[in-house]
């Protein structure tokens, strides 16, 4: 919270949204109270939805979903009542585990031992997850780490946050390239990532 304050965001904990329209944001706090903040622009983060994918897969096996709509499945990661069947990364709930990266690396790393266990004629294993700390990129030359309660902010911790991700891809030439894309963000004055979420319809009037 300190990192975004420096950045001049101001941080509202303990309320909930209660109105969003064109004008701005109705706000509910603990006492009771609702303020309203003036914004032409209001941008939503609470949350990610899992691939359609799941739905299909829950529709087509009877398979139970979450609110986020993911599918639950058993403790070797696989579907319920299709065992040659595994579910892994952001459409897998296992034991309300968090949607993040280190989740979905686990539990994909494990359906693959579990594979090749089966093929030798051997048991699956429970999946049992690690946790190996959080990280999170506040702000160009910024992250926030928390492993186990040791904890780096500001410049530091992008720097290990940086050195964690790199670690994580798969071949030199990812590595490389994705660390020329950052130097030309993290240093430079340009952002060359963009995300889309969608594409408006056009509308012939």
């Amino acid at each position: 919270m300190a990192e975004l304050e420096k950045l001049g965001v101001e941080v509202h904990t303990g309320t909930i949204v209660t109105g969003v329209d064109a004008d701005g944001v109705d706000v509910k706090g603990a006492a009771g109270t609702t303020e309203r903040f003036r914004s032409k622009t209001t941008i939503w983060a609470a949350g990610v939805s899992a691939s359609p994918l799941a739905n299909v897969l829950a529709v087509a096996s009877g398979a139970e979903l979450d609110r986020a709509g993911r599918i639950k499945v058993e403790s070797d990661c696989s579907l319920r009542g299709h065992p040659e069947v595994y579910v892994v990364g952001d459409i897998m709930n296992f034991d309300n585990l968090p949607g993040v990266a280190e989740v979905a690396l686990q539990s994909g790393i494990h359906a693959a031992r579990t594979i090749r266990r089966r093929l030798a004629g051997k048991e699956p294993e429970p999946f049992k997850y690690h946790d190996l700390g959080s990280m999170a990129a506040v702000s160009r030359r910024c992250a926030i780490v928390n492993i186990h309660g040791f904890r780096l902010s500001g410049l530091l911790g992008w720097m290990t946050w940086l050195f964690v991700h790199l670690a994580f891809l798969t071949g030199f030439k990812s590595r490389f390239k994705a660390l020329a894309g950052w130097t030309l963000s993290f240093l430079g004055a340009s952002r060359t990532e963009r995300a889309l979420t969608g594409i408006p319809e056009r509308i012939d009037r």
